[in-house]
């Protein structure tokens, strides 16, 4: 019965609108930024090893809630039905590296190869290439709450 509710509730009007939100955090965040520069330099000092500390303590506050919904439980039971598992490792790992290298090599050697030198051109495909092959985390949690758990 509680699962029907939560279908039938939808989604919240923050989670509905979370693009404009994003936007908007976005815009005021260049404005304090221009018009305000000293908050970002108040808050430069609480960088520890060139991270910074409130940046780090507010993504962990966004991503704990959403780690929570994850049923750790489960694992145990990947072994039974590993279809999802297969299919994961073969885009992750065969598809989506080459699939990346192509893309990449194409606009850093073809497109963009009078504005990007060589030697920076290989730096930039071995990035993309590692950015390509890296799962996106917050994609992870989505998926993880659509199947809940």
């Amino acid at each position: 019965m509680q699962q029907t509710t939560e279908i039938s509730k939808g989604i919240s009007f923050f989670e509905k609108y979370l693009t404009f939100w994003v936007i908007i955090c976005m815009a005021v965040g260049v404005l304090i930024g221009k018009y305000i520069p000293e908050i970002p330099y108040f808050l430069r000092k609480f960088e520890f090893a060139q991270v910074s500390i409130p940046i780090a303590v507010l993504i962990w506050l966004m991503i704990y809630p959403m780690m929570m919904k994850v049923d750790f439980a489960s694992i145990k039971n990947v072994g039974k039905n590993p279809q999802g598992l297969i299919v994961t490792w073969i885009v992750n790992w065969l598809i989506k590296p080459f699939t990346m290298y192509a893309i990449a090599w194409f606009f850093f050697y073809i497109v963009f190869k009078s504005v990007i030198p060589t030697n920076l051109a290989k730096d930039y495909l071995a990035g993309a290439i590692l950015l390509g092959a890296a799962p996106c985390t917050a994609m992870v949690f989505v998926w993880s709450h659509l199947t809940n758990g």
